[in-house]
């Protein structure tokens, strides 16, 4: 494998191509965590990898506790298969906590608070069931009055990430018509949680995230992961002498994938290079370090302008990032508003009739 096969390589490990009849909740577990920041973008980016061109199946998969969506790693919220939330916070929440203990301070989150929120939310969805994002919050809103400005604001952003954090909720079903996820009690809504102890655990999400990303580099699997490297080796290392990962050379680089994947690359390497149509979030552009081989740095900023971390949709046509794209506002004419990135062309008519077998855009 050479560096201009890199970003074909990841699309087929990511399930980009080919796509297949995947159940919505074997696509969550297979890449470990999905980036779910944008929601109606992230069930886009499930609906993609499983062959069907509806939503339905994936919204299903919520309301059945198939997968949740919770804040897994980084202090960011992604989705992961139900089953798997308990063990994958034992390795990620202590740090994530405790990097955020100062803000926390800041806003008069102690643990005294994060009790009685516990309790409240126990109580309340116990007696009502899962809850949206406000009904949780007026629950909590004697906790969290008065005070400077922007301080209740805080308290309500940490009450819910704390308790997501220490397994308490998870965000589960869909509120009704909308597309806006309740918040769940985890010890109830999860009904099969897999036990890992945390070597094990360490070596399954790590092993999980190069088969379904690689290739990538040590330096991709701790940012996404955000465990420090000295882990991330040592779980890489031990699944590479187990046969289950192995080790290539790249441009001078050390990166790691499935034993298959060079075989799996010759066969659908000219599927890779069509054109597809990514959410914003979607797994191809953010769960790596290092996302040049298929993002030029140089469009880096027409992608997140601002570097906000707000992801604009994306059009990737021959393996790498050309364009930007949105829905069009109009009833009829065209589905897309495309936008070339400077220097490069895109496929318009291709990129349309893309649009119209795309989840993104077909209703059932």
């Amino acid at each position: 494998m050479d560096v201009q096969q890199v970003s074909a390589a990841r699309m087929l490990s990511l399930g980009l191509v080919p796509s297949e009849e995947m159940r919505p909740a074997e696509v969550v577990r297979a890449l470990g965590c999905m980036q779910a920041q944008a929601l109606g973008g992230a069930l886009v980016s499930i609906a993609m990898r499983t062959g069907n061109e509806s939503l339905d199946e994936v919204r299903a998969a919520f309301d059945t506790g198939a997968i949740v969506r919770t804040w897994t790693q980084r202090g960011t919220i992604h989705f992961a298969a139900a089953e798997d939330v308990g063990w994958i916070l034992g390795l990620t929440a202590e740090r994530i906590m405790k990097a955020d203990a100062r803000r926390r301070d800041y806003f008069g989150v102690d643990e005294a608070m994060l009790d009685s929120a516990a309790q409240i939310a126990e109580d309340a969805i116990g007696e009502r069931g899962p809850l949206s994002r406000d009904e949780l919050l007026e629950a909590f809103a004697p906790l969290v009055a008065g005070g400077r400005e922007g301080e209740e604001y805080g308290r309500q952003r940490y009450l819910l990430t704390t308790l997501s954090m220490r397994g308490i909720i998870v965000q589960g079903p869909f509120l009704d018509g909308k597309d806006e996820l309740r918040f769940a009690l985890a010890s109830t809504w999860i009904t099969n949680p897999v036990r890992l102890d945390p070597g094990e655990a360490l070596i399954e999400w790590l092993r999980r995230y190069v088969l379904s990303h690689g290739p990538v580099t040590l330096d991709d699997a701790a940012r996404w992961t955000g465990l420090p490297k000295t882990q991330c080796r040592m779980a890489i290392h031990s699944s590479v002498e187990q046969g289950d990962l192995v080790s290539t050379t790249i441009d001078e680089r050390e990166f790691f994938h499935a034993p298959d994947l060079e075989d799996r690359l010759s066969d659908h390497d000219t599927d890779a290079r069509g054109l597809f149509l990514l959410p914003g979030f979607d797994e191809l552009i953010l769960g790596y370090k290092d996302r040049s081989f298929t993002l030029h740095p140089a469009h880096e900023k027409a992608v997140v302008p601002g570097g906000n971390g707000m992801f604009k949709n994306t059009v990737v046509q021959d393996t790498t990032v050309r364009a930007t794209w949105k829905r069009s506002s109009r009833k009829t004419g065209p589905l897309l508003l495309v936008e070339p990135l400077e220097g490069e062309t895109v496929d318009v008519d291709q990129a349309e009739e893309t649009a119209r077998r795309h989840p993104a855009f077909v209703r059932v």
